[in-house]
């Protein structure tokens, strides 16, 4: 498994005990995601960016991956 897949399969689990529909829930993942932006500067903005360039096709017909 690469290791894009493990970091998202792990952040996953991280996410799936919180409610986005509750006050706290939100509060909680804005305080994760702070913390993900301050260990780790842009990679948030980073894996978006890949997520839009897989939805439009993009590195699908070469094989290659998105990086």
């Amino acid at each position: 498994m690469p290791a894009e897949d493990r970091i998202a399969a792990r952040l996953l689990e991280a996410l799936a005990g919180l409610d986005l529909t509750s006050a706290d829930g939100r509060a909680g993942i804005h305080t994760l995601l702070s913390e993900i932006e301050r260990a780790c500067p842009g990679v948030l903005l980073q894996q978006a960016a890949r997520m839009e360039l897989r939805a439009l096709g993009w590195g699908k017909k070469s094989g290659a991956p998105v990086q």
